[in-house]
C-alpha cells in the first residue's frame, strides 16, 4: 500500500492514517524536520489517499488513474507549490506572493476530478513577508474540500501566526537501517562505503546519496586539526580559517554539519567512553586523544557556539563574522 513505500516515519504515518480512518484530517499541516527525510512523499501519499476511489480514505493503491496523476504532479486538484529564484545571482529561491495569489485563485474552484484539493507548500519557511501574509488568509478561511500541507525544514522561519493555524507533525531523521536500505538499492557501492556514507548522512536520504566521501573525509580531517589546535595563542589561524571557510559560502552548512557530529562524538567519547556510539567511528583513533584533552563542559560550549553559528546564517548574518565568533568561542572553551 501507499504508505508503506514510505521509508521511516511510522509516528507520522500513524497520526496521518488514524486521521484518515476518523474523518479527521485537518484542513492544514505542517510537516516539519530536516530535509530529505520523506515529508514530500508523506504528503503526496496524503494527497493520493485523500482521492483514491479504491483504499481510500486510509491509502492510496498505486495503481488507479488518480494515484498515478497524483506520482506524477498531473492531477488537477493537486497543486505543488516551491521556491524559484528570481536570478542566478540569487542566494536562494523564495515564493513570492503571486505565486500565492495564483494558488489562491486555483484552491477558489471546486474540485474538477477528485474529492479533495490538495496544495502541498514546500520550504514553506522560504515565503517573502508578502506571501506569508496573504497565505495566512487562506489558513484563516480555508477553502471547502481543501487540504494545505506546508513543509518547512526550518519552521522557526515561518510567521508565527501560520504556524499556530496548522497541525504540526513531527518528521525525525531516518535510522541508520533505512538509510543503509536505500544505498543499498543504489548500484555501484561498495560495503565499506556504503557504512561511510550511512554514517555521513545524518538520517537524511540525500546527502547519503550525493555525498563526496574523499571530500568530506579530509572535511572532517581538518575539523578535527581545527579542534585540537584552536586557542588564542593561535588567533591568527582563527582569522585565517574563518576568511577561508567565509569565501567557500556554499560549504558552509556542511562544515557546521560535521562539526556538530564531531563535538558530539567527542562528548560521548568522554561521557561514556565508549566508541561504538560513535558516528565517526573510522576517527576514534584521532577523537579518543582529543577527547582526553577536552572537558565535557568546553565540549558542549563548542557545540551551542556552532549551534548559534547555524541560526545566525540562516538569519543571514555576515560569514566570516560569523564564523570568527565561533572560533572565539572555542578559544574560550579550550
Amino acid at each position: 500500500m501507499s504508505f508503506n513505500r514510505v521509508l521511516g516515519q511510522d509516528l507520522a504515518k500513524q497520526i496521518i492514517q488514524k486521521a484518515l480512518l476518523n474523518g479527521s484530517v485537518a484542513h492544514a499541516y505542517l510537516f516539519y524536520g530536516p530535509e530529505s527525510i520523506g515529508k514530500k512523499l508523506v504528503a503526496v501519499e496524503l494527497a493520493k489517499a485523500l482521492n483514491c476511489p479504491v483504499s481510500g480514505p486510509a491509502d492510496g493503491c498505486d495503481e488507479c488513474p488518480s494515484c498515478r496523476k497524483i506520482e506524477q504532479g498531473a492531477h488537477p486538484d493537486f497543486f505543488f507549490l516551491e521556491p524559484t529564484k528570481t536570478s542566478s545571482s540569487a542566494r536562494e529561491g523564495a515564493i513570492h506572493i503571486e505565486d500565492v495569489r495564483e494558488l489562491q485563485r486555483r484552491l477558489n474552484f471546486l474540485p474538477y476530478e477528485g474529492k479533495t484539493k490538495v496544495a502541498v507548500v514546500d520550504s514553506a519557511e522560504l515565503m517573502n513577508p508578502q506571501a506569508g501574509n496573504s497565505f495566512l488568509k487562506t489558513l484563516e478561511e480555508p477553502p471547502a474540500n481543501t487540504v494545505l500541507i506546508l513543509i518547512a525544514s526550518n519552521p522557526r522561519q515561518l510567521l508565527p501566526t501560520i504556524v499556530s493555524r496548522c497541525q504540526g507533525i513531527r518528521f525525525q531523521p531516518l535510522g541508520s537501517g533505512e538509510i543503509r536500505r536505500i544505498l543499498q538499492l543504489q548500484e555501484g557501492l561498495e560495503p565499506e562505503e556504503i557504512e561511510l556514507r550511512t554514517a555521513q548522512s545524518m538520517g537524511q536520504v540525500e546527502k547519503a546519496l550525493n555525498v563526496d566521501t574523499a571530500r568530506t573525509d579530509q572535511l572532517r580531517r581538518d575539523l578535527v586539526e581545527m579542534i585540537g589546535t584552536v586557542s588564542y595563542a593561535r588567533v591568527d589561524a582563527v582569522f585565517a580559517w574563518s576568511r577561508t571557510r567565509a569565501k567557500q559560502s556554499d560549504s558552509i552548512p556542511e562544515v557546521l554539519d560535521q562539526l556538530t557530529v564531531l563535538l558530539r562524538d567527542l562528548a560521548f567519547l568522554k561521557a561514556r567512553d565508549d566508541a561504538a556510539l560513535l558516528h565517526n567511528k573510522d576517527l576514534a583513533g584521532q577523537l579518543k586523544p582529543l577527547a582526553a584533552r577536552k572537558t565535557l563542559p568546553a565540549i558542549l560550549k563548542m557545540a551551542e557556539a556552532a549551534e548559534r553559528t547555524r541560526r545566525a546564517l540562516q538569519g543571514n548574518a555576515n560569514a566570516q563574522l560569523a564564523l570568527e565568533n565561533m572560533l572565539l568561542a572555542f578559544c574560550d572553551a579550550a
